[in-house]
């Protein structure tokens, strides 16, 4: 049993909630206080050789609470002079993964408070990377990153997904460049179609642009194959796939060389 909790804005920084089946017909909501020492203790930057300061892609877990495909990313961000934040989004929380329902968009917001004062880091030129549920969270975190906090250039969501059947949503402005990636095979589209809900996203918001990988799976961009259960316990599989990486890390170059000239 879930329980929906909204929260004024202000708050959303600071606490996580995830809500935790006590039983039949009971449940209880269990809050944990995210600060800037917890994601300093869960935070791993990744950087290119070199002085810098190098611009930086922000990271968010998906649901299985992991950072495999984070750390595949920050070396392949590593070789065109990009650095990578790498937050465990769970254990700070003292759990394995993040279950659903659970939103974790601060850990960005407070990852980049400790980034500005790395005199490698170029705070002004940054992105958000999410995968699955965690595409969700960088989708949603534009109002964390307003005042004395920059915007991002870039949002690159893998296969968001979290908001429920047909539904996809994103809060960052027309100054924000936000690319959605998701594979024509991917069961979560079949189950929920949130793939056909970013692809209309896409179609009003100038923004936001959709990107279909022929043949891919869910998580296309893991170590291994397997399957997982979502969605009323139904299974989602999933198949790396070096073209549809390939054709993501094509976007993803293309487009941040053009606002990030200074690359090497």
């Amino acid at each position: 049993m879930r329980v929906p909790v909204v929260l004024p804005l202000a708050l959303h920084w600071r606490i996580s909630l995830t809500v935790v089946a006590l039983g039949v017909g009971a449940c209880a909501l269990v809050t944990t206080q995210v600060t800037t020492e917890m994601v300093q203790a869960h935070l791993q930057v990744v950087t290119p050789e070199g002085n810098g300061p190098f611009p930086v892609v922000i990271y968010y877990q998906g649901t299985g609470g992991h950072n495999r495909r984070a750390h595949n990313w920050a070396q392949w961000f590593k070789s065109l002079g990009v650095a990578s934040a790498i937050v465990n989004n769970a254990r700070m929380r003292g759990r394995t993964e993040n279950p659903s329902g659970s939103m974790y968009p601060e850990d960005a917001a407070l990852a980049w408070d400790i980034l500005t004062a790395n005199p490698r880091i170029d705070p002004r030129r940054f992105a958000l990377m999410g995968f699955s549920r965690g595409g969700q969270q960088a989708l949603e975190a534009a109002p964390l990153f307003r005042g004395k906090r920059a915007a991002p250039d870039f949002v690159f969501a893998l296969y968001p997904g979290g908001w429920g059947p047909d539904r996809c949503y994103s809060s960052h402005p027309k100054t924000t460049a936000v690319h959605i990636f998701f594979g024509d095979r991917d069961d979560i589209e079949r189950y929920e179609g949130v793939s056909s809900a970013c692809r209309s996203l896409a179609y009003v918001a100038r923004n936001v642009e959709f990107h279909e990988l022929k043949g891919a799976t869910h998580a296309y961009d893991d170590d291994y194959a397997f399957t997982f259960y979502c969605c009323r316990g139904r299974p989602v599989q999933v198949e790396p796939s070096r073209n549809a990486v390939e054709q993501t890390r094509a976007v993803i170059e293309k487009a941040i060389r053009t606002r990030w000239p200074s690359l090497p």
